[in-house]
């Protein structure tokens, strides 16, 4: 092929077409291919990447497409080159033979906007468009790819990771500097995984890590040095620094993993970590949890009970010792299995947290007592709440509008949180406390007086109510005594402006001297039992 080595005369022979009067980059070509004729605008347009031995620096091989659009009488082209700004620049074009004449006319038009659009959106389908980081979607297609390698003999490990305390920084100092935490922390982790390891950011302030050939214990180091270098990391925001830090969960993979099943691993070690105080690992050996033989069974009864929608609720009431009446019922949950067998809490719902099941069990729970409680005119309810639950931040959300679906007057739905989950999610609890209490939902600190810090929460966080915890009502048991103990209690708990209910009473005795102390609230198996509905 000839002409290419030069830059062609901007002449254009008798009776052919004024190419400069045409407002687009234009040439024309011999039967060969070769330019004879070119505008300015064509020049412009690929003068950048032209050199001694011609479109060299175009990334599609111009010279190539025009010599074949000539043998075949026309045809369409396209080449994209380097700007003198040394960015791309992309054109489309079409060739076609003039007629009456042996030339072959050739247009550009530029799409560079375009396919740069087109990036663009491809960019934001598979990545985080504030981290920059992949997102959900491309973390779980490498995931996929990852298992299918491990069969053929790759392990790995996954591990996920989210911001500690990320919440209370959004609160206290917006939503823009948040976005810069997040950012940052990115950019803190990008420093500490391997070439090749997909950091992804799936989701809110939660990231993962595929780690493909990695040990499990490897993965624990990467996540312990991950988790160091956000303990140290100064957030620093109006001259005050923030201490975010992270908390972690690690389970290895070996190929026999599905994905949701290897997801809901590390997600259970993630909110174990959490559960266990924040800024910790936490490292399962195995995606079925710690191995025992007992834990792919419940796993799977829990999953298929989920499934089917066999979530029952029973309502266990708390009594008025002054009349018998019920003030209002405690909603708890069971599951029952294929076979009909009524499983009670103890059995299924530490499996749930393991697996990272309990969001989706939990809203059942809602789902059922909302529909309870819309049925049952005028009937009170109390839901417990573990730390999964006040983490899960789509979860309030969810609550309040099933509640106005339903019609349901809020001050009917009270949550009730164990007080060693407050000491363990003290700042999701103030955020859970102030939007539900403006909403009208009475707060109840159950499990009153099984650590030290029970009096601190109730003059603290807005609880109406107190629940004595039975390992307190156990000692009274025991002949004499006790009712001096518990009348102390509950003065000074009622001296903060709270009422007490002495719950799990299981033993006549320790209803008497319930009864003695001046309790005016009870509840346990000795005074009255839950029920399928209330009444």
């Amino acid at each position: 092929m000839t002409g290419h080595g030069s830059r062609p005369p901007r002449s254009h022979e008798p009776g052919t077409i004024d190419l400069e009067a045409l407002p687009v980059p234009a040439a024309l070509l011999d039967r060969a291919g070769a330019l004879v004729a070119a505008n300015r605008e064509w020049d412009a347009a690929l003068s950048p990447a032209l050199r001694t031995d011609g479109l060299a620096e175009a990334t599609t091989d111009l010279p190539a497409q025009l010599e074949r659009a000539a043998h075949a009488g026309g045809g369409a082209i396209e080449v994209t080159v380097r700007g003198e700004d040394g960015q791309p620049r992309s054109f489309v074009g079409r060739c076609g033979a003039l007629e009456g004449s042996s030339a072959m006319l050739c247009t550009l038009m530029e799409i560079t906007e375009i396919r740069r659009r087109e990036a663009q959106l491809a960019f934001m389908a598979t990545h985080d468009v504030l981290t920059g980081l992949p997102n959900r979607r491309m973390f779980e297609d490498a995931l996929v790819r990852t298992l299918a390698r491990a069969r053929r003999g790759e392990p790995g490990a996954l591990m996920m990771l989210d911001i500690d305390n990320l919440k209370s920084y959004n609160d206290a100092l917006g939503h823009a500097r948040g976005d810069q935490a997040l950012i940052n922390f990115a950019l803190l982790l990008q420093t500490h995984v391997r070439a090749g390891d997909m950091l992804a950011r799936v989701g809110g302030d939660e990231f993962g890590v595929v780690l493909e050939g990695a040990s499990v214990e490897e993965a624990a180091e990467i996540a312990e040095r991950m988790r160091g270098a956000a303990a140290s990391e100064a957030f620093v925001a109006d001259a005050r620094a923030y201490d975010l830090g992270m908390s972690a969960g690690v389970v290895p993979f070996d190929g026999t993993e599905e994905v949701p099943q290897l997801t809901d691993a590390a997600d259970a070690a993630l909110y174990e970590a959490k559960n266990a105080g924040r800024n910790r690992v936490v490292v399962r050996r195995t995606a079925s949890g710690e191995g025992s033989s007992a834990d792919p069974r419940a796993a799977a009864l829990v999953r298929e009970a989920l499934t089917a929608g066999r979530v029952r609720l029973h309502y266990q009431p708390v009594i008025r010792l002054l009349d018998g009446s019920t003030a209002y019922f405690e909603s708890l949950v069971r599951l029952v299995a294929e076979d009909g067998e009524v499983l009670m809490p103890a059995s299924f719902l530490s499996v749930a947290e393991r697996l990272g099941l309990m969001p989706r069990l939990t809203r059942h729970v809602f789902a059922a007592v909302s529909d309870a409680l819309a049925t049952v005119s005028g009937a009170r309810t109390s839901v417990n709440l573990c730390g999964s639950d006040l983490l899960d931040r789509s979860l309030p959300d969810h609550i309040e509008r099933g509640l106005g679906e339903r019609g349901v007057d809020p001050r009917r739905l009270s949550f009730e949180i164990a007080e060693h989950v407050v000491a363990t999610h003290h700042d999701a609890v103030v955020q859970w406390a102030d939007r539900f209490t403006r909403l009208g939902c009475p707060l109840v600190l159950d499990r009153f007086g099984a650590g030290a810090r029970g009096l601190q929460f109730v003059s603290e966080l807005p609880f109406e109510q107190v629940k004595l915890d039975v390992s307190t009502l156990a000692r009274l048991t025991d002949e004499g005594g006790g009712s001096e103990y518990l009348e102390a209690v509950r003065r000074v708990v009622e001296a903060h402006g709270l009422t007490v209910v002495a719950s799990r009473i299981e033993d006549p005795r320790v209803l008497e001297r319930v009864r003695a102390a001046g309790f005016r609230y009870v509840q346990g198996f000795d005074v009255a039992r839950p029920r399928a509905i209330p009444e």
